[in-house]
């Protein structure tokens, strides 16, 4: 047993360590909600994905960066996290009900990231002055909760958890990237979770959690993060089976859904550089050479020499997003103080963010131009058009592609 509970010493109560775009995505590991023994622990874990494929928000598989993108460009993503973690009871000698009874946790986890697109999708997003990489300092997670009584049922042991975490907005953000390591809103997300072992050979681990997110005033790629992103509701479950001292292998299953739709107040994402020649627009309506889909009404594209875009801030929304992912996994375990874990991450149904965006086509500057009776538009517009966007980061975005997880895992120090 001791040697278990040092397994799960090295792996528990992660809290869901992002995956790409650095927000929280609980999938489940080994041991991960187990009763461990009091003390200080302290780890490293490092990651890598790459995204070639998106959901839409019909729940069809896209490419990365479509429409305007060919496909074959991706997003890489590594994070590399250490995470500081105290076991113990400071009411043990209290008369604090339930508390003093109680074993208690908190966790602090410290992230590093770095993510870049690839290909035309860097060229794309520079025409409309946006970056498409980020490195940095990530959000700060801290979490905190007690374990619940510890269970015997003949060969059965059971145990509940119950936690807290906030994330705290202080990773890199910058508003005209596409990616980045930080979110720029809060989370606070409770959470009740349960850890099962089976004769010493099979285990379980589950959770559900409800995510309340904050807003987000200074939203980042041309406004395509929310302004206001919609709360989570976050389900997980964890399959292991023990081989021998040092081998584990595991298969889980993730599911997050938003409640509600995510809103985008200040849409902005145009082309830097304006006027827009006929051509540009009109020859290639879907593509051209923008970085988002317009089509000009061809009645136009004869009676004016150049054109200007100007988008309209919103209020938009998109139907909400939802992802659904299987996980499986090898671990192997070396003096209980080092795990070295591979996994893949398949998702197997999801719903992105997307949204019906309006521009004004204008013949001269200022576009639109001042409103009137009898120019409710603007003076200068003589047509809209209609533009679908796929909104973008943790918020909005739900990935299609198969993730692969490289995990090494190092207890400097356990009790």
């Amino acid at each position: 047993m001791r040697k278990l509970q040092a397994v799960a010493a090295a792996l528990a109560l992660s809290a869901g360590a992002g995956t790409a775009e650095a927000g929280i995505i609980f999938e489940p590991h080994l041991g991960e909600y187990a009763r461990l023994p009091a003390g200080q622990y302290t780890e490293a874990e490092f990651d890598y994905t790459a995204i070639r494929n998106v959901y839409d928000r019909d729940g069809g598989k896209i490419s990365f960066g479509a429409p305007f993108i060919a496909a074959g460009d991706r997003l890489d993503a590594g994070l590399a996290l250490m995470k500081f973690l105290w076991v113990g009871n400071v009411f043990r000698d209290s008369g604090v009900p339930l508390l003093n009874t109680h074993p208690q946790f908190c966790r602090g986890i410290v992230e590093l990231g770095y993510e870049q697109a690839t290909g035309a999708a860097v060229a794309m997003d520079n025409s409309a002055g946006q970056s498409s990489g980020a490195n940095g300092i990530g959000d700060f997670y801290g979490l905190c909760g007690l374990y619940g009584d510890e269970h015997v049922w003949g060969p059965l042991h059971l145990n509940g958890v119950l936690g807290v975490t906030e994330k705290v907005p202080i990773g890199q953000y910058n508003t005209d990237s596409l990616l980045n390591i930080g979110t720029h809103y809060w989370s606070t997300i409770p959470q009740l979770a349960w850890h099962a072992d089976l004769y010493g050979r099979l285990q379980m681990d589950s959770s559900l959690a409800y995510q309340f997110n904050g807003s987000n005033n200074n939203p980042a790629f041309g406004g395509l993060t929310p302004t206001r992103p919609a709360d989570w509701f976050n389900a997980e479950s964890n399959l292991t089976w023990k081989f021998t001292e040092h081998w584990y292998a595991d298969v889980g299953y993730s599911y997050h859904v938003s409640i509600g739709t995510n809103r985008y107040d200040k849409f902005s994402l145009t082309q830097k550089n304006q006027p827009l020649p006929p051509t540009s627009l009109c020859q290639n309506p879907t593509m051209g050479a923008l970085p988002f889909p317009v089509a000009i009404p061809p009645s136009l594209c004869d009676s004016v020499n150049d054109f200007y875009l100007a988008p309209r801030p919103g209020p938009y929304a998109d139907n909400g997003v939802m992802g659904k992912l299987v996980t499986a996994g090898f671990y192997y375990v070396y003096r209980s103080s080092v795990v070295l874990n591979a996994r893949v991450l398949l998702p197997v149904g999801g719903r992105g963010g997307q949204i019906d965006t309006v521009y004004d086509v204008c013949a001269a500057q200022p576009c639109p131009g001042p409103k009137s009776a009898l120019t409710p538009n603007g003076e200068n517009s003589i047509s809209t058009v209609a533009s679908t966007q796929n909104a973008v980061q943790e918020a909005s975005a739900t990935s299609a592609s198969p993730l692969f997880e490289l995990r090494l895992v190092y207890l400097f120090w356990a009790p």
